[in-house]
């Protein structure tokens, strides 16, 4: 329970000064109260700040940086959503860190880190090497105040449906390191009236530049109104998703809910 794990393994620790934090992010919340991640998240972050810095009599910074794990993979042949929107609610729904709600914050990307066949369950991968050093790129950019160094993947800046055409243009702010065509790490969701459901449809990519991918939406015979990528508990094999900067570092997941 949330107050045994905060009075056994928190509290106690409150007195002591605190550089920063790493959090290695668990399963649990995919299954329980899943919604609220995006709230109880920056939540716990906030008040561990105000109760550290409290507790040691200002010793600890009260905007002390942490630095996140983004969840793993669990099951290559989940169909639900729960590890995707977990890991979109871990960055307060703004899909990377730090941002507006969570400053001075850096997370880690690992979905691309599977191991189905890890003697620890898949749920447990074993390279922790490419997540300590993803994380200690945030760590030297954002606690050490290092200037100029990458430490965060490419993420959309722009996105501009071609409707003729059924095509789908996604622009980045970094240069991209292009690992492979995908049909289905790209989806795309349909409708014909701004009040009905969509449907998720895969968008296939097929073409890229150093820093547009182009995606094509045949499936779609309404509105392209809503994006997504990498919107699975597996999306791709091990360092093998599609997209990474020349650094290594992955395309974080994301979700775009209002394409014009």
């Amino acid at each position: 329970m949330p107050s045994v794990l905060w009075d056994a393994m928190i509290h106690p620790l409150l007195n002591m000064s605190l550089t920063g934090v790493i959090w290695y992010q668990g399963e649990s919340n995919a299954f329980t109260n899943t919604d609220l991640y995006n709230c109880t998240f920056p939540a716990l972050i906030a008040d561990w700040r105000r109760a550290f810095h409290a507790g040691s009599d200002g010793q600890t910074r009260p905007l002390f940086p942490f630095g996140f794990v983004q969840l793993s993979t669990f099951r290559r042949q989940r169909q639900d959503d729960r590890f995707p929107r977990i890991r979109w609610h871990q960055t307060a729904d703004y899909g990377y860190a730090p941002n507006k709600r969570m400053p001075n914050t850096f997370m880690a990307v690992a979905l691309d880190l599977c191991d189905e066949h890890s003697p620890y369950g898949s749920i447990h991968p074993r390279d922790k090497q490419n997540v300590a050093y993803r994380l200690h790129l945030g760590a030297r950019a954002v606690a050490y105040g290092e200037k100029g160094l990458v430490f965060q993947g490419p993420y959309p800046t722009k996105v501009v449906v071609d409707g003729a055409r059924a095509l789908v243009n996604v622009t980045y702010g970094q240069e991209l390191l292009l690992l492979l065509m995908h049909d289905r790490v790209f989806e795309v969701c349909c409708s014909r009236r701004a009040q009905e459901p969509c449907q998720w449809v895969p968008a296939p990519m097929v073409s890229a530049s150093s820093h547009t991918v182009t995606l094509s939406s045949p499936g779609c015979r309404a509105a392209v109104s809503r994006l997504r990528y990498a919107w699975a508990d597996w999306p791709c094999e091990y360092r093998m998703c599609p997209l990474y900067n020349k650094h290594l570092l992955p395309a974080p997941p994301f979700v775009i809910d209002s394409l014009h």
